[in-house]
């Protein structure tokens, strides 16, 4: 495979590393796929329950980028010094205990067979970690997490030997969850999952706690579909379930099928980390300028909070937000059409802020930089937005210079 060396995937793919380092405590092929949104976490439990014989027939978009990212990855986790390590997926439920196929190449399936963690310093023997009393709380956690049939004598035997053992009820209350049958009352089944499940399984699992509660909030989101958003409790919707099992795409979509949903900042802040979260930055930034028209005292505390670096608006809100001279955050799109100029997003969402001033302010804006772009001075457009607004009349006149 030739791989090109100059192009966004070797640029950015760095980064992601070392974010997948930071999420996961290691590097694996998986994981990464997983935090890069090549790989959907329904299509990856569906993987690994058996439903696909191999995960090149589930990773997103095109398997040949991917493969490049994984090829740029496991360059850069060579250059970080990292402890290597031969790493396998198993599968889970019926498939537990068989080793999972990434790869219909064998080589290519040997080659990113492996994991990389930052070096250790544990003793050879560590006698807590290494006590049959832990040990066999790591089985249990793992039968757990492979949905394996090996869980019931595994707690079996833990009752009588570890009776005391606070996992085990946390544990149990994550697998009574899971073997829950039909939702009844969604409200009172989501109020359970988040007050008591979800963090037994992070307690549990930590940063795995994903694969056992992904499948737990997509099951409520599906109870919740007919359930209608109530702006008292906007956490009881089947779109902020779907946010929290990383199904990206669907909760965006659900949001913009609320009616008026552009009405209440925490749906706007819902669809904006979902498409942060599918690495859809201009979308994202698109949603970031609805979100200043609509909502201006809210979009402020929220950009104040918010890791932009990923859609590249960190530096520009970090000075918009210090300017003593700046108006109200409705104007910050306005600036972020000065920096980009023909580059600006553009969504048909805009149409929910046409009634708010910030809106016709940046209208105004990039309607003059279009009439100027290979065409002169336009000495009326430029009158028009000094009248309307002399700071963005200013910061234009900026970028002329």
């Amino acid at each position: 495979m030739g791989l090109n060396m100059d192009n966004h995937i070797w640029r950015d793919t760095p980064a992601l590393v070392e974010e997948t380092l930071a999420t996961y405590g290691m590097w694996d092929a998986v994981s990464f796929l997983l935090l890069s949104h090549r790989l959907r976490q329904s299509n990856y439990e569906a993987w690994r329950m058996g439903d696909a014989a191999c995960l090149q027939d589930v990773i997103s978009g095109s398997k040949q980028d991917a493969l490049e990212m994984l090829e740029a990855a496991l360059l850069h986790t060579r250059s970080l010094d990292l402890a290597s390590a031969a790493f396998t997926w198993s599968g889970w439920g019926k498939q537990s205990g068989k080793t999972l196929q990434l790869f219909y190449d064998h080589q290519l399936n040997a080659r990113f067979q492996r994991c990389f963690s930052p070096r250790s310093n544990r003793p050879q023997l560590d006698l807590f970690m290494d006590a049959p009393h832990t040990i066999l709380r790591n089985r249990l956690r793992q039968a757990l997490l492979d949905r394996s049939d090996e869980y019931d004598a595994l707690l079996h035997r833990a009752q009588h030997e570890i009776a005391e053992e606070p996992a085990l009820a946390r544990l149990n209350i994550i697998r009574n969850a899971l073997l829950s049958p039909r939702i009844e009352d969604p409200v009172a089944w989501f109020i359970h999952l988040n007050e008591t499940v979800a963090p037994a399984a992070h307690e549990e699992f930590s940063h795995r706690a994903i694969d056992i509660m992904a499948p737990l909030w997509r099951a409520l989101a599906n109870a919740m579909r007919d359930t209608p958003f109530n702006p008292a409790h906007p956490e009881q919707h089947a779109s902020h379930a779907l946010l929290l099992a990383h199904d990206w795409e669907d909760c965006q979509a659900q949001v913009l099928q609320i009616p008026n949903w552009h009405a209440y900042p925490c749906l706007h802040e819902r669809r904006i980390a979902a498409l942060a979260s599918m690495r859809e930055h201009d979308m994202e930034i698109a949603g970031w300028m609805v979100y200043c028209w609509c909502h201006p005292d809210s979009a402020s505390q929220s950009l104040d909070q918010a890791d932009l670096h990923g859609c590249g608006l960190h530096r520009l809100w970090q000075q918009f937000s210090q300017l003593e001279t700046a108006p109200g955050v409705e104007y910050f799109p306005a600036l972020i059409a000065l920096r980009c100029g023909a580059n600006t997003p553009q969504s048909t969402i805009f149409e929910h802020a046409a009634h708010t001033s910030g809106w016709r302010s940046y209208q105004q804006l990039t309607e003059l930089l279009a009439r100027e772009q290979g065409n002169g001075i336009d000495i009326s457009g430029r009158s028009a937005l000094q009248k309307r607004s002399p700071w963005l009349f200013q910061a234009f006149m900026a970028t002329r210079r």
